[in-house]
């Protein structure tokens, strides 16, 4: 086989791998698939959307391990979603860049944002009171809490 049919071949078996998950990252339009319940939100999110933290920047990782070294049992809600885009705006979210992270730590939420809002100053911060999970992102500082959901 020459080299460029070996370059085909991959590049079809890539197309035919990330094509499925594509196609669930285009259909999340921050509106939690549906749901009202943004609890019940977050874990079908956590199905259908990468939990890996291979595919974050350099940063967002950094970020995690902080965050990890602080709280136990840190449960990924999710990462990255290609093709994501911010609720209700044509805007590309984090999380399709690999700078976002959702996640919780069960029992411990309240105490995780005040310790974000106190130690982390380079990104962005948001959980609502009808979400069970904290997101966090690389980039420009805010601090969006309890307002009504919809956007993540």
């Amino acid at each position: 086989m020459s080299k460029g049919s070996t370059i085909a071949v991959l590049s079809l078996a890539l197309a035919a791998f990330v094509a499925p998950s594509l196609a669930d990252a285009k259909s999340y339009k921050g509106n939690g698939y549906g749901f009202k319940d943004r609890a019940m939100t977050s874990r079908r999110i956590s199905s259908l959307s990468g939990t890996s933290t291979a595919c974050l920047t350099s940063e967002a990782r950094n970020l995690l391990a902080r965050i990890r070294g602080q709280f136990n049992n840190v449960q990924i809600v999710s990462t990255c979603r290609p093709g994501a885009k911010i609720a209700g705006t044509n805007y590309p979210s984090k999380h399709a860049s690999g700078q976002a992270i959702d996640f919780r730590v069960p029992g411990r939420k309240a105490e995780v944002v005040r310790w974000l809002i106190a130690n982390y100053k380079n990104g962005g911060i948001m959980t609502y009171n009808d979400m069970d999970h904290v997101h966090v992102d690389v980039g420009a500082r805010f601090v969006a809490l309890n307002r009504p959901s919809g956007r993540t």
